[in-house]
């Protein structure tokens, strides 16, 4: 049995972090939205009280559906935030049981789910989410607590994808659908890069928006959509300055930037062949600042939580629960602050993350400012 976060040390580290005003409860609740000839699968955490909240979108990574990013989603929701969760392509929530994957051609998958004409495909089914949630807003079909004049999309792995694109890097062949939301922050986890397509100089030029990059000197994936770990630093690096955030965790492997939370007798360190390839779904309550609310599960969405998105590749450093939960509450803190600084526009967590976050991080991970 694998041993336990020592839960008194992850307490005191998070208690030196980002610490705001607002601790909610928080319910979650599963649904499925018809839309034209088409059902969506849709998860929505909110705070447990009135009030308005500014809306994150989260987008899950490859084969994951809308119950992944518990972790992720629990700590924006406490911190005062709606949560929309939506895996906007059936394809890529079932990539795992594609023709491709049972064949084992991985390649090709990745090339198709990475491709222009499914990024098209994509945008445009979310365009008609945002449309959905707008439409069921104005009935009362869903709580009016939700802000959506306040919007920050946040996605991992092939969701971050998406979500750099909405930022407007720029892919050959795609044309971006208009959003019928403002979008005032954009959380890339694990963000994509390759040196294949346009050159990064061209590519990331038009991202004017704030973005917030999460990564680690250990986040590869095995089925090689991203060459290097460091690659995933290049859109930080060739995005126009100003409001541009890259935080390196260190020795953190790329399923856990999924915010999905790990089995007990997960030791993040099999490789995805050892694991089976496949993806999780990661439906269990994550735990961030404050208390835990209700939780509905609706059927179709499993507790199991393998290895999300494009799987990890075998790493020689072990860290324990004990630093991984830190990590994770290092990650929580700084993506917390971001929303806050940027689509709540606090002037004080600006100035934590300039200030602070270096020094409440330590040898955790570093922070970068454009």
């Amino acid at each position: 049995m694998q041993p336990k976060p020592d839960a008194n040390k992850v307490k005191q580290f998070a208690g030196q972090g980002y610490l705001t005003d607002d601790h909610y409860s928080i319910a979650t609740t599963f649904a499925t939205w018809a839309i034209a000839d088409s059902n969506f699968d849709v998860a929505l955490t909110l705070p447990a009280k009135q009030g308005s909240f500014p809306l994150v979108i989260y987008l899950p990574g490859l084969g994951e559906s809308r119950s992944a990013g518990e972790v992720w989603r629990t700590a924006w929701a406490q911190g005062g935030y709606a949560v929309l969760v939506v895996q906007p392509l059936e394809e890529d929530a079932a990539a795992w049981s594609s023709a491709q994957a049972r064949s084992g051609d991985f390649a090709a998958l990745a090339r198709d789910r990475y491709s222009a004409n499914s990024m098209t495909k994509r945008l445009n089914v979310l365009r008609q989410v945002m449309d959905e949630l707008l439409r069921r807003l104005a009935s009362k079909e869903v709580p009016d607590r939700i802000d959506t004049s306040h919007i920050a999309i946040a996605g991992y792995d092939l969701g971050a994808y998406a979500a750099m694109v909405i930022a407007g890097e720029t892919m050959r062949g795609f044309v971006k659908p208009a959003l019928p939301m403002p979008i005032s922050a954009v959380i890339a986890l694990s963000p994509y890069a390759s040196f294949s397509g346009m050159a990064f100089t061209e590519r990331y030029s038009a991202i004017r928006v704030p973005v917030l990059s999460v990564t680690s000197n250990d986040d590869s994936d095995s089925l090689g959509v991203v060459n290097s770990p460091s690659l995933r630093q290049a859109p930080f690096e060739y995005m126009p300055s100003g409001d541009k955030y890259l935080l390196t965790m260190s020795d953190i492997p790329h399923s856990m930037m999924s915010g999905n939370k790990a089995k007990p007798d997960d030791n993040e360190k099999k490789s995805f062949a050892e694991k089976g390839g496949h993806g999780g779904d990661g439906n269990s309550q994550g735990k961030g600042k404050g208390h835990h609310g209700t939780h509905h599960k609706s059927n179709g969405d499993s507790d199991s939580t393998g290895t999300p998105g494009g799987g990890d590749m075998a790493s020689g450093v072990y860290l324990s629960p004990t630093s991984q939960a830190m990590s994770g509450v290092a990650i929580q803190g700084v993506m917390v602050a971001f929303l806050d600084a940027f689509v709540k526009n606090d002037p004080m967590a600006r100035e934590w993350l300039g200030k602070d976050a270096p020094r409440w991080l330590g040898k955790k991970g570093g922070i970068k400012i454009r």
